[in-house]
């Protein structure tokens, strides 16, 4: 896995393309926040994303609620995509998987069934999203996390042996999910085929978690895909920017090239 500045440095030296810059928000546009209610993004980045907006097609593929991440962002002319792309909306597009809708009850019964079994253990974070659920146990004292997760289980099992929902561990996260054939990846296809149908854009995907690897599978044979990582590490990234700093580093300099747009 190279530097994603080494790709802009051949860029400069030709003419850079016409991209549809995709970006997840945590760890990506924000810092990881303690509390997922303590996200904040800059101001510095929001103008960013603004001016990028102006001159590509930017969008922000998000696990948090839809409704939550146009509310962080605060930009209407981009894309958005909440729920690990189980929720859509941007000029022109509006998508909401009836699968996911149809398992909002299911969710809730099982968030329900967590609080009870979590509810007194401290530093779990239970967020219910509607469409999926995350268990965030960053809070969570290291000799306690064992115990958590066995708990987390053997709640869930029922649930995941009925094929109702599907468990993928992020960054100090479970994410749960309805069990059905979409994520992150085949919503990032969904969206090019919308907003660009003829296929002239070159699509950038940044993102730091396990979700984001679906998009960066989806992605592998057209798009630039970049991990947010301190440390390189597998992936099916084929670039990597360091953290969020480096994040807005790349922007700024995508935002300053020339050539085509």
């Amino acid at each position: 896995m190279k530097h994603v500045f080494i790709l802009l440095n051949s860029w400069n030296k030709s003419i850079s393309p016409r991209v549809l810059l995709l970006l997840d928000f945590d760890g990506t546009l924000a810092p990881v926040a303690r509390r997922p209610e303590l996200a904040t993004l800059s101001r510095d980045t929001r103008r960013l994303l603004r001016a990028l907006a102006r001159r590509y097609k930017v969008g922000v593929i998000s696990g948090r609620p839809l409704a939550d991440i146009k509310r962080l962002v605060g930009l209407r002319e981009l894309y958005y995509s909440g729920n690990h792309g189980f929720e859509i909306s941007g000029t022109g597009i509006q998508l909401v998987k009836p699968q996911a809708k149809r398992a909002r009850p299911l969710i809730t019964k099982l968030c329900g069934e967590l609080s009870g079994e979590l509810g007194n253990m401290k530093g779990v974070i239970i967020e219910n999203k509607e469409l999926t659920a995350s268990v965030h146990y960053r809070l969570v004292e290291q000799g306690k996390i064992k115990n958590m997760r066995k708990i987390l289980e053997r709640t869930a099992k029922p649930y995941i042996d009925s094929g109702a929902v599907k468990v993928a561990h992020g960054k100090k996260v479970f994410e749960i999910m309805p069990n059905i054939d979409w994520d992150k990846g085949k919503a990032v296809l969904w969206i090019m085929n919308v907003v660009d149908p003829e296929g002239k854009l070159v699509p950038v995907y940044i993102g730091d978690d396990r979700t984001d690897e679906d998009a960066f599978l989806a992605l592998k044979k057209r798009g630039i895909t970049i991990l947010v990582s301190e440390k390189p590490k597998k992936s099916h990234a084929k670039f990597f920017l360091r953290n969020v700093n480096e994040v807005r580093m790349f922007l700024r300099a995508l935002l300053k090239m020339k050539g085509k747009v």
